[in-house]
């Protein structure tokens, strides 16, 4: 099933919104009264209170806000170990949670340093440094 025939009349589905981040694309939610921006799914805005909420595609690209570095994982990241758990705000908003692989010291990923979101079979969001 293509991106396009996973969205419903009343906007983005789950199911839509992970088959786009495998395609490349991140999409949320924007309120169309406030314009604030959310990745996490929403029936009313978060802001305002609004139910004018409508699908939004968000840019791939953004700056390190924070991070923590991770040297234990789960075996699906043990190739990646040590990695970075970051908190990404993304151009245009909003601010999304992902990881960054092969990072090891605080200075490997300075707090700013401009990340872009790369399709992953790995769970959570990867980004990688430009």
């Amino acid at each position: 099933m293509r991106l396009a025939e996973t969205l419903t009349e009343h906007g983005l589905t789950l199911k839509a919104q992970r088959d786009a981040m495998r395609e490349g694309k991140i999409l949320g939610w924007e309120c169309t009264a406030c314009r604030h921006r959310a990745i996490t799914p929403t029936a009313r805005c978060a802001k305002c209170g609004s139910d004018k909420v409508t699908t939004a595609t968000f840019a791939n690209d953004g700056k390190v806000v924070t991070f923590t570095i991770q040297t234990v994982a789960s075996e699906q990241f043990l190739n990646e170990v040590p990695f970075a758990w970051v908190v990404v705000e993304l151009d245009g908003g909003p601010r999304v949670s992902g990881w960054v692989p092969f990072v090891s010291r605080p200075g490997d990923l300075p707090v700013g340093q401009r990340v872009r979101f790369t399709p992953s079979y790995k769970p959570g969001m990867m980004f990688e440094k430009t």
